[in-house]
């Protein structure tokens, strides 16, 4: 057995998630895929890829690992990353795939797959595989009111799979060396106007995922950090330079001096002006 089912794109634009690509294979050992990065085959540089293992077993390779996977196994990868599986020769998988988008999965999916497959382990297979079922029985006989029931059984699908699913591959923190090297970035050019959207693209996150993951790994907003970052800056240029506080104030990113004064005054407890008479002194 070999299908795929590809969908229309949905009316209403906005569904928290929507397929795009279905299908599944069975008795078929040639089944084997190695996709670079940012690979825009069937839409994988915007898509989420999950398969779910029905019966046989098949392989994931990732970061010189291989990883088995039989009945009630799985995987998922985020848009555009690196993808390697295949089905074993004698034992080939049984095996249904969706490929996916939709409105801040990075959140539904609590940042699964974007750094690397997460492979998972489902405590019970059978109402999964029906969800799946499901899917591609919609996806056989689309017709444009069948538009939210897909939709919803693939939000079901999902929301399914993060209550029942375990990992199995031991995650290498990818995101957090992200965020590190996007906040350093920012730190040295903190005199700039950066937004957050800048500083996310820079991890090439979404906003709302890096702004979650930044406050988790620094323990504060991203707009606090900037700040703290000039602060540190402002008092560097304080304590050995004979700038002036407006100088310093634009030197720092701050567009207003009376702003710069304020802030200083709220981190520090004294002035900028007190400030340099203690450290020059």
């Amino acid at each position: 057995m070999k299908e795929h089912i590809f969908l229309p794109k949905p009316i209403f634009p906005r569904h928290v998630c929507f397929p795009d690509f279905i299908g599944g294979y069975r008795d078929f050992p040639e089944h084997a895929v190695n996709r670079e990065f940012a690979t825009t085959e069937v839409n994988l540089d915007r898509c989420y890829n999950l398969h779910i293992v029905l019966d046989g077993k098949g392989y994931v390779q990732e970061g010189g690992t291989t990883y088995e996977l039989t009945r009630g196994q799985g995987f998922l990868y985020g848009p555009g990353i690196r993808q390697r599986y295949y089905a074993d020769a004698r034992e080939p998988w049984n095996i249904r795939w969706v490929h996916f988008y939709g409105v801040r999965l990075e959140e539904l999916l609590n940042g699964k797959g974007l750094d690397e497959p997460w492979l998972f382990g489902l405590s019970e297979l059978d109402p999964i595989a029906s969800l799946v079922e499901r899917l591609l029985g919609l996806g056989r006989t689309y017709e444009v009111e069948d538009e939210y029931a897909t939709a919803g059984t693939l939000y079901e699908l999902l929301t399914r799979l993060q209550a029942m699913a375990t990992q199995l591959n031991v995650p290498v923190n990818l995101a957090a060396d992200k965020i590190r090297a996007a906040a350093n970035y920012v730190r040295a050019h903190c005199q700039k106007p950066f937004t957050l959207e800048e500083a996310a693209a820079i991890a090439g996150y979404s906003p709302h995922y890096f702004s979650r993951k930044f406050s988790a790994t620094f323990g504060m907003s991203f707009p606090d950090f900037v700040l703290e970052a000039r602060i540190l800056q402002a008092k560097r240029l304080l304590a050995s330079t004979r700038l002036s506080v407006k100088q310093i104030a634009m030197e720092t990113g701050f567009s207003q001096t009376s702003y710069f004064s304020k802030c200083f005054r709220r981190a520090e407890g004294m002035t900028p002006l007190d400030f340099r008479g203690l450290h020059q002194e």
